[in-house]
């Protein structure tokens, strides 16, 4: 009976460093292959944004094309200009329906891959976000409250200088316009 007790356990043992080694190799697979993309500011974001900072503004309209590699490229310059935001190697992709969107959250050193899809649309020149899929390793109620903080921060999108008056979402790009307060 001991004996039958022991091999049992060692089988147990096995299956157990086995199911740890496949998970580790899949987060290294993960984290070993990640979308870069070059860290730069999209042009016409940049002429927007420096046109805002001239002042010499009162009413203009603006418009902003996007692909998913120069909105990738865009976030991944803003990551790069605030370290202290714990995500990396972010990867979009934009459809008439929804954007996508993929990367790496750096908890205490480890990368999580995250994904999630949303879709955006202006309500009084401001984007709102409905989250449709939301995959994270967190909790369900800290997932449930994910969304509500979003909206809460693009509040803080009534401060900017600009309001938006469309967003054409189409496969790969999306084009935004808006005029200047």
């Amino acid at each position: 009976m001991a004996a039958l007790k022991g091999r049992l356990n060692l089988w147990i043992a096995l299956g157990l460093i086995s199911a740890n080694l496949f998970v580790w190799a899949q987060i290294l697979l993960a984290v070993s292959n990640p979308h870069v993309v070059d860290p730069i500011m999209d042009p016409e974001v940049r002429a927007l944004l420096d046109y805002i900072r001239s002042g010499n503004h009162a009413g203009q309209t603006w418009e902003v094309t996007l692909t998913e590699l120069e909105a990738e490229q865009t976030i991944t310059w803003y990551l790069n200009r605030y370290p202290q935001i714990p995500f990396v190697y972010p990867e979009i992709h934009i459809t008439p329906d929804a954007i996508s969107g993929e990367g790496d959250v750096i908890i205490t050193g480890l990368h999580f891959h995250v994904s999630g899809e949303a879709r955006i649309t202006l309500k009084d020149g401001l984007p709102v976000v409905e989250i449709l899929d939301l995959s994270l390793p967190l909790p369900a109620s800290m997932k449930q409250a994910i969304e509500p903080e979003i909206q809460k921060q693009l509040k803080r999108a009534e401060l900017l200088p600009v309001r938006f008056t469309s967003a054409e979402w189409s496969d790969g790009v999306v084009i935004v316009k808006g005029v200047i307060r």
